[in-house]
């Protein structure tokens, strides 16, 4: 991590500590504040509940809790699912798959930085979910800065995570919602 890298990641956790209903994240070389919306609220609910529902422990679910990615920024994606056993400070080795809820229109970094990441170092599934498309971007078996499997659902579908440890995942997206 580069000097400036350092102190923009420091910049946001004091900014986070100081500004409630805002999503707080240090991107490329950028700070980024974005809001957080009761549909991004409503979908992290129910990724979570599907998640439990398939089995996988509350332990083993983060929302917006940090991820450390040596040289890099860390992530606190929307949603973590954690191999069993992981502890703090979480490394991305521990997670199996990554959520993220598309806060803002045309916003490209979820599409495009986070992918990069999460698929260099060795993420397994990343999942984009898209109100504004009423759609799903499922990504696994990272190669490089991307992601070599790529399938798209459209709100309605079943997605289903194929987790590293053999694990299933079903998240129905009829309920999800849509923004405009």
């Amino acid at each position: 991590m580069t000097v400036q890298d350092d102190i923009l990641a420091r910049t946001a956790e004091h900014m986070a500590a100081d500004v409630e209903g805002f999503k707080i994240e240090v991107i490329g070389d950028q700070i980024v504040m974005t809001p957080q919306s009761n549909i991004q609220s409503w979908t992290i609910r129910r990724v979570q509940n599907a998640a439990e529902a398939s089995g996988i422990a509350e332990e083993r679910l983060l929302s917006d809790v940090l991820i450390q990615f040596p040289g890099e920024p860390s992530r606190c994606p929307d949603v973590a699912i954690l191999e069993e056993g992981a502890t703090e400070p979480y490394s991305h080795e521990a997670v199996l798959a990554a959520i993220e809820v598309v806060s803002s229109k045309n916003d490209s970094r979820d599409y495009a930085i986070k992918v990069e990441q999460y698929a260099r170092y060795g993420v397994p599934a990343f999942l984009i979910i898209d109100p504004f498309r009423a759609r799903c971007t499922l990504l696994a078996r990272p190669k490089g800065d991307t992601y070599a499997a790529r399938e798209e659902y459209e709100y309605g579908e079943t997605v289903t995570l194929s987790l590293a440890d053999g694990s299933k995942v079903d998240i129905p997206t009829d309920k999800f919602k849509r923004k405009d």
